[in-house]
């Protein structure tokens, strides 16, 4: 895309006609463009290479005086705008609504930066420096929608917080739609706590419209209430014990992957009577090969709870989407943390937008990614540039000679 805007599309407003906060002066029209350029600029995502693509007024300055205001909150806006995506797309048939949480990182190189954090993710992974944050996603029916994110604070600072205190936090701040029955929520061996299983018991015992649950995955440290540990139900489980389940992939149009499992339930301890599922890719496969899943849902197989868990993976397909596709951490902010959280707020409004204004690009059972809907996108405005050039040109008074 080598063209530059010269005004804004009428329906980038109509999207945002409705947000729920009191702008002063120009900031509105501002954060339209900075959202609306989020998402169709094709380069890098810096303030200052987006605001080459606007009009002489919208400039990079300008961009940073907006995220530096304090008075507007992004986590309001992005809560907003996911519960008008999620009203506008069509319901599930059996009314299942599915609440993933994963933490990623967006790399820096300033190291003045106060938010930013050196770390890893596993001792087989390399070390990196920039912001950490943590995203709760919404999926049903192959649709991935961002409804909250949270800044993780390094652990010297003064508000910092745990990643799990966050994600109950956004679970918690969540409200589920009118057709959700029942909200399953799952996350790894992270977000496999006692205290985000107690949230969930809560919730559903305060939540009198539908049911919630979990599915999570947890350590081997864990306890029954008889005082034994599951690593041991890993180690001694018996080889022909375990069952071959054939569960439907994700991505795919065709083909199913293999698992072998084995389900018991047991009563952990400080949660009560669960479901635990072991399940591995290979039947001679050892214990550290095994992964332990634990759910409240009685009633499911264990190839639906495998089914279930392995919809997680769509979180890591929405970080890699909003960081290739949408510039997330791309923007050279500092100064203090309300910059830096309000900068990775606009990758999540330029996500939503996209989704909000091409979500009838998506075939429902058909993969597809933001790319796909980038490219409808910047078709539809390069188009309306054009014709905007066009009626401006034929519009002006010719000189007489």
């Amino acid at each position: 895309m080598r063209i530059a805007f010269t005004y804004l599309p009428g329906f980038v407003t109509v999207v945002f006609r409705g947000m729920p906060i009191v702008w002063r002066g120009r900031h509105r029209l501002l954060l339209c463009w900075l959202i609306f350029i989020q998402a169709v600029h094709p380069g890098r995502h810096t303030l200052e290479e987006m605001a080459r693509w606007t009009p002489t007024t919208v400039t990079a300055w300008r961009f940073g005086r907006l995220l530096k205001a304090m008075y507007w909150n992004v986590h309001l806006l992005v809560s907003w705008l996911a519960q008008e995506l999620v009203a506008t797309l069509p319901p599930p048939a059996n009314g299942v609504l599915y609440l993933f949480g994963d933490g990623s990182h967006a790399d820096k190189r300033g190291t003045k930066n106060p938010v930013a954090q050196k770390g890893r993710i596993s001792q087989h992974h390399p070390w990196f420096f920039g912001l950490r944050f943590v995203l709760l996603m919404a999926a049903w029916d192959g649709y991935r929608v961002p409804v909250g994110f949270r800044l993780i604070l390094p652990k010297r600072h003064i508000g910092y917080r745990s990643e799990n205190a966050l994600f109950r936090e956004m679970v918690s701040a969540f409200i589920p739609p009118p057709w959700a029955q029942l909200v399953v929520v799952g996350g790894d061996a992270a977000y496999g706590s006692q205290a985000n299983m107690r949230m969930v018991q809560d919730r559903d015992h305060a939540d009198t419209a539908r049911r919630w649950a979990f599915v999570f995955a947890i350590a081997r440290t864990w306890k029954t209430v008889d005082e034994k540990t599951i690593k041991h139900l890993v180690t001694h489980v018996p080889h022909q014990y375990y069952q071959r389940t054939r569960v439907p992939r994700e991505y795919a149009s065709r083909g199913r992957r293999t698992f072998w499992t084995y389900h018991t339930r047991l009563g952990l301890r400080h949660v009560g009577d669960v479901t635990v599922i072991l399940s591995k890719r290979g039947r001679n496969m050892g214990p550290k090969q095994t992964k332990i899943l634990v759910t409240n849902l009685a009633e499911l197989t264990p190839s639906q709870i495998v089914c279930i868990y392995q919809k997680r993976w769509a979180v890591e397909v929405l970080h890699w989407e909003m960081k290739s596709g949408l510039g997330l951490g791309e923007h050279q902010v500092s100064g203090d943390k309300h910059r830096s959280e309000k900068s990775i707020g606009i990758a999540v409004l330029a996500y939503l937008f996209v989704l909000r204004t091409c979500h009838h690009e998506i075939v429902p059972g058909k993969p597809w990614s933001i790319f796909q809907l980038q490219h409808a996108l910047r078709l539809r405005v390069m188009t309306n540039q054009v014709e905007h050039a066009v009626k401006v040109q034929l519009g002006k008074p010719r000189k007489v000679a």
